[in-house]
């Protein structure tokens, strides 16, 4: 995804234009983009400008270059037919050609044809025989006859001056052919030929202007689909931004207003124990009063904690701390959970039964590894099957080592955005967030939070801590 749409102090008039073009009227707020439609933009902006110049700069000419060819090879074709074979093998002389067949041939050659002119040139450049009676003894000055001379026919597009008349323009356009007649590698003369060419160039000339603005078309609509699909998506983005926004101020409202009551029923239960008569009976439901209302204020802070976590405003105070205590806590609390599933928790040390009196230090903070590890052991409780068991495997090293494993695999729709906010499927109940906490705890904690699943394997959600001594043996253990 590629953020963008927002001002910066060195924007630049084009720059904010751009943005209005994209985002519209809410180009100051932060959008994401797909990276494809980004890139689609940016081919159709560049189809835009490269195309037309593609069509001018090379296409266009390259079929000029094959229309002068065109007419090159028939000019070798219609020399060939015009000379007489008796002269074939013969240098080209006045007297050579002074015969009533060759002028009878280059005449229908030139009528035949609508041919602009035809001149025959001896080996030395000398104008034998043309269709402008003025240039006949004339040396030829035109540097393509070098070229000639040494066997290699020669065309090129021009123009010509005529007179003008009705029906022609002042301006036509011609190919000028040279063609050599050579005899075993000896130069014998050349014919020049010049053919009118003013129809076709005019055509391939409307065709390259269709061409160019037919591509231009094409890009610029391609552009105007992208802006609008870029709009669209922005309106979207920026609708969601705006609900979020709401969500979050409703829920930190709500947050604050709901600790009100709990904090006046948790005085009224000190009240009780404090002031009135109460029997043992009686003094336990208080107890475990007072333990459902402390649980709920936890829940309360722990979520404003997770706001603070998000808006980067929590003051992380980690300690040094037995880490195992909190595993069997955890175990304990969601025992009546499991049970009522049929489902068994077992917890585990470096691959063994916990045993008592075993311990293991990390730097953290109690409360929120509680949360995290709660929250995991609770999603694996609810994925499983009646008969299976959730283990917590813990490790011991450089790191301390969490996994909490369970034998049903994640579903695919959530593979991916597992831990990503509101990421649930196949509960009812679900919100998406134990695993988007866990994930932004663990990071406050300055550890590493990862899963894996499989049809085969199951699923197990791996926890990475630090551990509370370094390999010296001290304290390592700092915010």
């Amino acid at each position: 995804m590629a953020e963008s749409g927002f001002n910066s102090p060195t924007d630049t008039p084009l720059l904010r234009g751009l943005r209005w073009l994209i985002y519209g009227r809410r180009a100051d707020v932060r959008v994401r983009h797909s990276y494809p439609l980004l890139g689609i933009l940016v081919l159709a902006v560049i189809s835009a400008v490269a195309l037309p110049l593609l069509n001018t700069l090379v296409i266009y000419p390259a079929y000029t270059e094959i229309m002068v060819g065109t007419f090159e090879n028939t000019a070798s074709r219609l020399a060939a037919h015009t000379i007489p074979p008796s002269i074939r093998n013969t240098a080209l002389t006045p007297a050579v050609l002074d015969t009533p067949r060759f002028l009878a041939d280059v005449y229908r050659l030139e009528s035949s044809f609508g041919l602009i002119k035809v001149a025959v040139l001896s080996p030395e450049g000398c104008v034998l025989y043309s269709t402008n009676p003025d240039e006949i003894g004339a040396q030829t000055v035109d540097s393509a006859f070098e070229r000639v001379a040494l066997g290699n026919p020669q065309a090129h597009l021009g123009t010509l001056r005529s007179l003008p008349t009705r029906r022609t323009t002042p301006v036509i356009d011609v190919v000028d052919a040279y063609v050599p007649l050579m005899q075993k590698g000896v130069f014998l003369g050349a014919f020049r030929i010049v053919f009118d060419v003013t129809g076709p160039k005019n055509e391939l000339e409307r065709f390259n202007t269709y061409a160019t603005a037919a591509t231009f078309i094409i890009s610029f609509c391609l552009l105007c689909i992208v802006l609008i699909l870029l709009r669209m998506e922005a309106s979207r983005e920026y609708a969601r931004q705006q609900a979020d926004a709401l969500r979050l101020d409703v829920e930190h409202i709500t947050r604050h207003d709901i600790k009100t009551p709990l904090l006046g029923a948790l005085n009224g239960i000190n009240y009780l124990e404090n002031f009135t008569a109460v029997d043992a009976e009686q003094r336990d439901m208080l107890e475990e009063m007072r333990q459902s209302l402390n649980t709920g204020l936890d829940l309360i802070n722990r979520s404003l904690d997770l706001y603070k976590m998000e808006t980067g405003n929590y003051e992380y105070a980690p300690v040094v701390m037995d880490i195992l205590p909190t595993c069997r806590r955890v175990a304990d609390d969601l025992s009546g959970m499991a049970k009522a599933r049929g489902v068994d928790v077992i917890v585990s040390l470096d691959g063994a039964p916990l045993k008592t009196g075993d311990a293991l230090e990390a730097c953290m903070e109690g409360s929120l590894c509680y949360a995290v590890l709660a929250n995991l052991v609770k999603n694996a409780i609810e994925a499983s099957d009646t008969g299976d068991s959730v283990e917590v495997r813990i490790g011991s090293g450089e790191e301390v080592a969490l996994a909490v494993h369970n034998r049903a695999a994640v579903p695919e729709s959530v593979r991916d955005v597992f831990f990503q906010k509101y990421a649930t499927a196949g509960k009812r109940t679900g919100t998406g967030l134990g695993t988007y906490s866990a994930k932004l705890m663990v990071q406050v904690m300055g550890g590493r939070i990862a899963m894996e699943t499989s049809e085969e394997d199951g699923t197990t959600v791996t926890v990475t801590l630090p551990s509370g001594t370094d390999q010296n043996g001290r304290e390592s253990c700092r915010s």
